[in-house]
């Protein structure tokens, strides 16, 4: 990360949602999250491997219609509750596909972490509604509605173009949702 950075002038990097077994507030990531703050980089989260919940997402393209989406929700959990970004203030990480289905359950999760602290409190005091102004994303939501919410929940600011391309879920048009 340290050479491509300031050799090569790359400002971002893309990781996946996971690391094998590890969920994004591993503490074997530590370093990983160090080194993009020290060298004001941003990581780019991508979901991949997503759960097969005992294959009933095998049929109608589920993976990808549902899996994705729940797959970066729980990056997005994972990083909040486990204090990750409590432990790395400068850290900034932007989650692909508008964050997926966190904007819609950032309610949810904020509601579940102030009534079972016993559960969801225990790597991270705070709310994890106290950090949605720490999360950046891409703008590939489809829909005008979804954007709305997205932007409400992280910022304007927070909000990246998203494309996808090359691949068939990608935005043909980018920015085509907010005409």
């Amino acid at each position: 990360m340290k050479r491509c950075s300031t050799e090569l002038g790359m400002r971002a990097f893309d990781i996946g949602s996971h690391v094998n077994a590890w969920n994004l507030d591993s503490p074997e990531l530590t370093p990983v999250y160090k080194a993009a703050e020290d060298l004001d980089a941003c990581l780019f989260v991508h979901p991949w491997d997503m759960p097969s919940w005992d294959g009933r997402t095998a049929k109608y393209w589920m993976p990808w219609l549902v899996g994705m989406p729940s797959e970066t929700a729980l990056a997005v959990c994972t990083l909040l509750m486990g204090g990750v970004l409590l432990r790395h203030p400068r850290l900034r990480v932007c989650f692909a596909h508008g964050a997926g289905a966190y904007p819609f359950i950032h309610g949810r999760v904020a509601h579940g972490h102030a009534v079972r602290p016993d559960l969801c409190a225990m790597d991270c005091a705070q709310s994890p509604a106290d950090f949605n102004h720490r999360i950046y994303a891409d703008s590939l939501v489809h829909d005008p509605e979804a954007l709305k919410l997205l932007l409400s929940v992280v910022g304007q600011d927070n909000v990246v173009l998203g494309t996808d391309y090359p691949f068939p879920l990608g935005e043909l048009q980018p920015g085509k949702v907010v005409e």
